[in-house]
């Protein structure tokens, strides 16, 4: 063998070698990038459901029943996230891709007073405070 011979060798091994750790990092990134998505959606759903269930509880055990639930700060990743009561659902929103990603939980009456809360970054989130008041469900945070 000659030297040009192995340094051409070398080179194409060497090309080889950079294609497929440039394939394999570009398939581990969309791998990283579905694993957020997904734990951000299932925090998400997560949160719509503990409301859910405070509520539900303490409908369902009647008045003056008292129960309690947490608002995280934020979801995973620090993405901040919109609470809401409405109807018999409490959803959850929050920035995903160009837009926005809605998820929902279903609670067993509509007569919810939500008194307004605000979270703040950083604070650790927020516990609400869930009563039955004759039949309505009070939730304060």
């Amino acid at each position: 063998m000659k030297k040009g011979q192995i340094s051409t060798d070398f080179l194409a091994v060497s090309a080889v070698v950079l294609i497929l750790a440039l394939f394999l990092f570009q398939l581990y990134s969309q791998q990283a990038e579905s694993t957020r998505i997904f734990a951000t959606q299932v925090a998400a759903q997560r949160v719509a459901e503990g409301v859910a269930r405070g509520i539900n509880h303490a409908w369902l055990n009647g008045n003056g029943s008292v129960t309690h639930a947490q608002l995280p700060d934020s979801l995973p990743y620090g993405i901040p996230y919109n609470f809401t009561l409405r109807g018999r659902q409490a959803f959850v929103q929050y920035p995903a891709g160009a837009g926005s990603a809605v998820v929902s939980s279903g609670v067993v009456t509509s007569d919810i007073i939500a008194v307004n809360f605000t979270l703040i970054p950083g604070s650790g989130g927020k516990s609400l405070n869930i009563t039955n008041s004759n039949g309505v469900i009070v939730v304060v945070g």
